[in-house]
């Protein structure tokens, strides 16, 4: 499922191994967990991965804030790492409201991202725009414009989202939408320089209403944070 693959953009996926060494990798200090490869079926292993979903993030967040500089952070404020961190704490507190949703819907996001058709209409969506390129005499490479990718990324989630609504309801809806808000995921695919003249553009691009709407939301959200973030610095 890409959209558990996609976490791996955040380095969402480990246990925490001990005092961070900065001279070492992330990755050969935080190490997989199986929740982020598959959604569980049942509550109780739901629940027994959350220990290593909650001891990664701590660890990610020292890893970033101790070696990384300011512009190589996934998160540029201190206080969104917190946010996260809380995030999959309320989704493993049980009894919390999250939790209560993972608990009635799992079997339905389980089988929902096992079936999705997302992927597929990601891919059908970026194929007329990938152009090949050649890097040597044996060596050729595909490229997809920034914007192309942005944009791509931004339908698969509104899929993502629809499919849950669909089959597993409002409540659902509302956790996901939660998720994409604290991970800031499509805002990861969608830095500025890739967003640049895709507003203006939109027409282009063969959209349904609703998909351009979404996208349209989504670039005027992010273009709002851009600019409180240049007023905050």
């Amino acid at each position: 499922m890409r959209f558990l693959t996609k976490l791996k953009c955040l380095r969402l996926h480990a246990r925490y191994a001990g005092e961070i060494d900065c001279n070492m990798p992330y990755y050969e200090q935080c190490h997989s967990t199986k929740l982020f490869r598959e959604i569980p079926r049942e509550m109780e292993d739901f629940m027994a991965s959350c220990p290593g979903l909650l001891s990664y993030t701590k660890c990610v967040t020292d890893y970033d804030i101790k070696c990384l500089k300011d512009d190589e952070r996934r998160f540029k404020q201190l206080e969104k790492y917190e946010n996260l961190y809380s995030f999959f704490d309320e989704v493993c507190k049980e009894g919390s409201a999250l939790n209560e949703v993972v608990k009635t819907k799992l079997r339905c996001f389980n089988e929902t991202f096992s079936n999705t058709n997302c992927n597929q209409e990601r891919e059908d969506f970026l194929n007329p725009y990938e152009t090949e390129i050649q890097l040597d005499e044996f060596t050729t490479t595909h490229v997809i414009p920034e914007r192309v990718h942005c944009l791509s990324e931004m339908l698969e989630a509104k899929c993502i989202v629809d499919d849950i609504t669909k089959n597993c309801g409002l409540r659902a809806k509302r956790l996901i939408g939660e998720f994409y808000r604290r991970t800031e995921l499509i805002d990861l695919s969608c830095p500025p320089h890739y967003r640049e003249g895709l507003l203006e553009d939109i027409d282009e691009f063969n959209l349904t209403e609703d998909q351009k709407s979404f996208a349209i939301s989504e670039l005027l959200r992010m273009k709002v944070i851009d600019e409180v973030h240049l007023i905050h610095f």
